[in-house]
């Protein structure tokens, strides 16, 4: 008498009976999965590119930011658990309770239509989750977005024979990272999905408008906003007996200058500081046009030379490293 065993080495009949169930549960009952196929993090269409010398575009780091996506897309059938978007208020902040998504599906059917599996760096597409009902009826609809973080095989996908059937990925919704410019589009054109899918260019246009106040409001490195009137110059900065606080400004020199005195031409670019010595105006020094906040309590704080005097007498510096700032000491 034979032995009976479900293990088979080969690929039967049983094998493809069940395997063909499988592709029917996942194409009656799965949702459309459109997939980028993810090919490396170089263009192996350039002539000049080198399978055995792969470019590293952040050597301190040891990674490449670029990622080169396939320009046809896949259709496949997977599923997954639908579940509620809660905040989880546990932790400090709010966070999603459910950031990630697990898909399954066929892997003979994945393959066939792929030529591989799913590997993390796909990006899934999810149809059904398309958002028609906008506020802005004008704005067109949108798709969700979700990035493969690992794949396996199913746990669940595994037949009596042993054989493996089902394909799991888990997936992160999709961020507006330089990763997925092929796929996103860099924001210049009007109907890039950077636009449609993240507030990339309100952003810079905040951030334009708060740069363009702050240099009406403090136009210069020297300029008080709180007085409009010139301040006194950090030491080091300006000769010592200058009171920029009283220094005469325009853009002509005056007509009968007193000895050694100064003037600030703003029609300079950067303004320029003059000395009247004798029947000439000599030129001082620059300003280096760069613009920071109107006080210096920033710049003191951070860039601190100073030492501190403790209460036993010793004295450290005033800029110390984090790690540095606590010491453990013995009980």
């Amino acid at each position: 008498m034979p032995r009976l065993s479900l293990w088979n080495p080969r690929k039967g009949n049983d094998y493809k009976f069940i395997d063909k169930m499988v592709k029917a549960h996942f194409e009656h009952g799965g949702t459309s999965l459109l997939v980028h196929k993810y090919l490396g993090s170089q263009d192996t269409t350039d002539p000049n590119y080198d399978p055995t010398k792969p470019a590293i575009q952040d050597l301190l780091f040891m990674e490449n930011r670029d990622r080169k996506y396939d320009d046809n897309i896949y259709d496949l059938r997977g599923v997954y658990t639908v579940s509620d978007q809660d905040m989880d208020l546990s932790q400090f902040g709010m966070f999603l309770g459910n950031d990630q998504i697990i898909f399954t599906m066929s892997i003979n059917d994945m393959v066939e239509k792929m030529g591989r599996k799913l590997m993390t760096g796909d990006v899934i597409e999810l149809p059904h989750m398309r958002e028609d009902l906008l506020l802005d009826e004008d704005a067109p609809a949108v798709n969700q977005y979700w990035v493969v973080q690992d794949a396996s095989k199913a746990a669940e996908g595994f037949d009596p024979g042993w054989w493996p059937h089902i394909w799991r990925v888990r997936c992160k919704q999709l961020q507006d990272t330089q990763e997925y410019s092929d796929i996103l589009g860099t924001g210049e054109e009007a109907d890039d999905l950077k636009n449609l899918l993240s507030t990339y260019n309100k952003e810079l246009q905040i951030n334009d408008a708060i740069v363009e106040e702050a240099q009406e409001n403090v136009p210069g490195k020297y300029w008080d906003y709180r007085t409009n009137n010139l301040q006194y110059a950090p030491e080091g900065q300006h000769p010592k007996d200058v009171d920029m606080a009283t220094v005469a400004s325009g853009t002509r020199f005056p007509s009968n200058p007193a000895e050694n005195s100064y003037f600030l031409r703003t029609d300079y670019n950067p303004n320029r500081l003059f000395q009247y010595q004798g029947i000439k105006w000599y030129k001082i020094e620059d300003s280096d046009g760069g613009w920071e906040v109107g006080n210096h309590l920033h710049h003191k704080f951070i860039n601190n030379d100073g030492v501190v005097k403790l209460e036993d007498g010793t004295t450290i510096a005033g800029k110390v490293n984090l790690s540095k700032a606590v010491k453990p000491k013995v009980d």
